[in-house]
């Protein structure tokens, strides 16, 4: 039988993990779901935490190709994939995501700051994670 404190500790820790994204049992990766959808990258995502394996799954709700690039991911091992295949290694500035498709970008993050990105197909498309150190709020 828990006790009290057992029970506000184990709701502490449910109420982080609905905070900072889930994260997958299987292999310990919090996951950030990214829709590009009208010309916009819609993330809905806490901080990501500095040397916390991190798992972003971007869907492409509209109908055309976009791109989804950073310079931050140039220096990271990255894994990237999509439909069956599997690319990984470093130098990977971005990727393109297909109209209705899905792409998976395991990584982590080595610097605090702000991890942008951008479609480099369509220029005024940004977006932002913010990369925050261990024990930062």
């Amino acid at each position: 039988m828990r006790t009290r404190r057992q029970w506000a500790v184990a709701a502490a820790i449910g109420a982080s993990l609905i905070a900072f994204g889930a994260v997958n049992a299987q292999d310990g990766r919090r996951t950030v779901e990214v829709t590009i959808q009208d010309f916009a990258f819609k993330v809905d995502a806490a901080p990501l935490q500095l040397q916390e394996p991190v798992r972003i799954v971007l869907h492409n709700a509209d109908s055309v190709q976009h791109g989804f690039t950073s310079d931050v991911l140039n220096g990271l091992e990255v894994r990237v994939e999509t439909e069956g295949v599997v690319t990984y290694g470093r130098g990977i500035k971005g990727l393109y995501v297909d109209p209705g498709t899905e792409v998976e970008l395991l990584f982590t993050p080595i610097a605090s700051g702000a991890l942008k990105f951008h479609c480099d197909l369509h220029p005024r498309m940004k977006g932002e994670l913010a990369v925050l150190t261990v024990g930062a709020a």
